[in-house]
């Protein structure tokens, strides 16, 4: 296996495939460090690389990649990586609703958001009664 380190986003999705990947998070850094393994997981691993980061080859030494993450504007925890982040807003910038704003929150911020945008309605609607 064979990565790219100008192409990968340090999303982890190889690391649900491989255990020969380790990720480590320590504030606004995530280092993903890919060890040699078993050549028969490499397909598995380029079909699950959103980025197209693998590829097929031998590497005999160990990779370690340095992301930097992105905090979340309202809570400020790190959610995700910057890279990974622009993956995304690259990907859905086109679509009709898109919202920069929401890439800027983390999964927990949007919930909450998308939670207390509903509630406006129902609150309204019970003040009438």
């Amino acid at each position: 296996m064979k990565i790219d380190e100008k192409v990968c986003i340090g999303c982890r999705a190889c690391s649900a495939i491989s255990s020969s990947i380790s990720i480590s998070e320590e504030s606004d850094v995530r280092s993903i460090t890919f060890h040699p393994h078993d050549e028969s997981m490499t397909d598995s691993l380029i079909e699950a690389c959103p980025a197209g980061a693998i590829s097929s080859g031998l590497t005999a030494e160990s990779i370690t990649l340095i992301f930097r993450m992105k905090r979340c504007s309202v809570c400020g925890e790190p959610f995700a990586t910057e890279r990974e982040i622009e993956h995304v807003a690259a990907r859905i910038s086109q679509m009709q609703d898109f919202q920069k704003r929401w890439l800027d929150l983390c999964p927990e911020c949007r919930r909450d958001g998308q939670r207390r945008s509903h509630a406006v309605p129902c609150i309204r609607i019970r003040g009438r009664r």
